[in-house]
């Protein structure tokens, strides 16, 4: 962000704002919008003069300055707060405010650095869904940082999903979702998370580790997100990964089809849309997979399989 910002200069390659290089021009003169984790706001100014500041940095008359704050004012709903004191704030005011300071300056570019991080969650979970319609409204193409899945997979138009400095994927939340690149973003995006099962894949059957289950390979491949008539998996150990909401559990012992017969001291995440009844502890029972659902991961790499649909 710092150096998308100009605070930083970068060790190679360029900046591009809207087609044009600005690697080289001054953090002042980038025409961005900085929204801080801290909020960092100047606690002897009212909310007003908070406000108000970039703008007189850049020399407004004062009366487009007046105008444009109140304009700044009603856009994040705090109409008539102008004359507080930032200490006299609620939290989510104070980040109303830092949001409103940096949209005040019309910026090409909104950068967001955790913004939501020292609300608590039903403030955030509020505050989350008004600045993705201002967003929205106003149509500034925004960056927003966040260790959140939830406020990615909900705020973001396009995710780009890092670990240890190195995107990973870039892609819209729902092709993320149902389509993850490897099981650091399989294994990121989703709550609860998904499940993990190592399995063998032979002529004949899938040994899924876990469940000491073989299942004929044409029942296994009907599970995976694949054209399962003609796929080819060769033979070998595999990660598979299957979301909470795409394991079923029954109380009966189903036929030879079923993924396992009997799960035993196994820990399975499923999402049920029900409450399987009649159930005890100790009893027996059997899982299924839904149809298309399933990922196949490389055992040493973690990259995901891909199968035309």
């Amino acid at each position: 962000m710092r150096i998308i910002n100009g605070q930083i200069e970068p060790d190679s390659g360029t900046i591009l704002l809207n087609g044009k290089d600005i690697t080289s021009v001054q953090c002042s003169k980038r025409d961005m919008g900085f929204v801080f984790q801290s909020f960092a706001l100047f606690l002897h100014m009212d909310v007003a003069n908070n406000i108000a500041f970039g703008l007189r940095m850049r020399k407004v008359p004062e009366g487009e300055v007046k105008e444009k704050v109140e304009s700044a004012l009603e856009i994040v709903h705090i109409t008539g707060l102008g004359n507080r004191r930032i200490n006299e704030l609620s939290g989510g005011q104070q980040q109303r405010v830092a949001l409103a300071r940096a949209l005040v300056l019309h910026p090409s570019l909104l950068l967001m650095d955790e913004p939501l991080s020292n609300l608590d969650a039903k403030l955030r979970a509020s505050v989350r869904v008004e600045i993705a319609q201002i967003k929205k409204v106003l149509g500034i193409t925004t960056i927003l940082v966040t260790h959140d899945q939830v406020e990615a997979m909900t705020m973001g138009d396009r995710i780009a999903l890092m670990q240890d400095g190195i995107i990973q994927q870039i892609s819209k939340p729902i092709v993320i979702y149902e389509f993850p690149a490897n099981m650091f973003v399989a294994g990121f995006v989703g709550s609860p998370s998904i499940n993990f099962f190592r399995i063998r894949i032979d002529e004949t059957y899938s040994l899924i580790s876990e469940f000491g289950a073989a299942v004929p390979v044409h029942s296994f491949c009907e599970c995976l997100k694949c054209d399962f008539k003609v796929i080819d998996v060769p033979e070998g150990e595999y990660i598979l990964g299957v979301c909470p909401e795409d394991i079923l559990i029954h109380n009966q012992i189903m036929n030879d089809h079923s993924i396992a017969k009997k799960v035993a001291n196994t820990e399975i995440v499923s999402g049920l849309p029900r409450v399987v009844t009649d159930m005890k502890s100790n009893d027996e029972v059997s899982i299924s997979f839904r149809p298309l659902s399933c990922h196949l991961f490389e055992k040493e790499s973690g990259k995901r399989i891909e199968f035309a649909l």
